[in-house]
């Protein structure tokens, strides 16, 4: 065994999650409609706690859709956090942050790399001018059933979490630390669990939701990984998802929902006057 073992995420999964995650079911029997930036509208019927089913009626792919099983959680009121892994899309994950208040929604899409991808090598990604992980990442913004204006979107990339270190425990066993270097990346080390002793330091986006509410999503280079959570530094909680491949075989992806509970450690403040 390796000094330093990385492992995959169904794995990683089986030790982190909370108990008590509060899970909701506000959604179900609802529909709404998401406008997107660039003209495209979906269709999205949560037709039971757990079920949902979409379809473009708007845009290039329009008469595409799909039933999808779903996760809802609810940071704050008004806004749900809703998650599946796609049925028509190859280990592919989308995530939506529905802020139902102010009519504003993001969906972040994420997608596993193949085997063939992940051989390419980090120094290949490097002298390409590519980002160094090989999890690509969309996102998406949208307006809850009313047209789209960029004037009218709440959620807008932040820098405020840039500065902060925070530990998170995710359950009596496992807990870790971020340290958020810059707006695009950050550094993260298991200080107890599973990963104990491991560290890194990866590509991460963030946005802010609300008043000490954002979005975080970070993607990992060593394991193809993708987090995506909603942190709520005013209740010092966040709740989320982590998305990867069940074992090394690049088969069965595993899409695992996550909660902690945070502290903030220190703030270091940044800049040419700071140095």
């Amino acid at each position: 065994m390796a000094d330093l073992d990385f492992i995959q995420v169904g794995d990683l999964a089986k030790g982190i999650r909370l108990e008590g995650m509060p899970s909701v079911d506000d959604l179900a029997g609802k529909s709404l409609e998401l406008a997107y930036e660039h003209g495209g509208v979906t269709r999205v019927a949560f037709t039971g706690p757990n079920d949902l089913a979409w379809e473009v009626v708007r845009g290039p792919d329009k008469g595409s859709s799909g039933k999808e099983s779903y996760s809802a959680f609810r940071p704050r009121d008004g806004i749900y956090f809703v998650d599946y892994v796609s049925s028509t899309q190859r280990a592919t994950s989308v995530s939506m942050v529905l802020d139902v208040g102010s009519g504003s929604a993001t969906v972040v899409v994420g997608a596993m790399p193949s085997e063939d991808e992940v051989g390419k090598g980090a120094l290949q990604l490097a002298l390409e001018g590519a980002e160094m992980t090989f999890v690509a990442v969309e996102f998406k913004r949208a307006a809850i059933d009313r047209p789209f204006t960029a004037e009218e979107h709440r959620h807008a990339p932040t820098a405020e979490m840039v500065g902060k270190r925070v530990k998170y425990v995710y359950s009596p066993t496992e807990v870790y630390e971020h340290i958020y270097l810059s707006e695009k990346l950050y550094t993260w080390q298991c200080l107890a669990g599973i990963e104990k002793g491991l560290a890194d330091t990866d590509r991460n986006h963030a946005f802010k939701l609300a008043d000490r509410l954002y979005l975080f999503v970070w993607r990992e280079r060593v394991v193809p990984t993708l987090g995506v959570v909603v942190v709520d530094w005013r209740d010092m909680r966040s709740y989320g998802k982590l998305f990867g491949y069940e074992g090394s075989d690049f088969g069965a992806v595993a899409n695992a929902p996550i909660a902690s509970v945070a502290t903030l450690l220190n703030v270091t403040e940044y800049g040419p006057d700071k140095a």
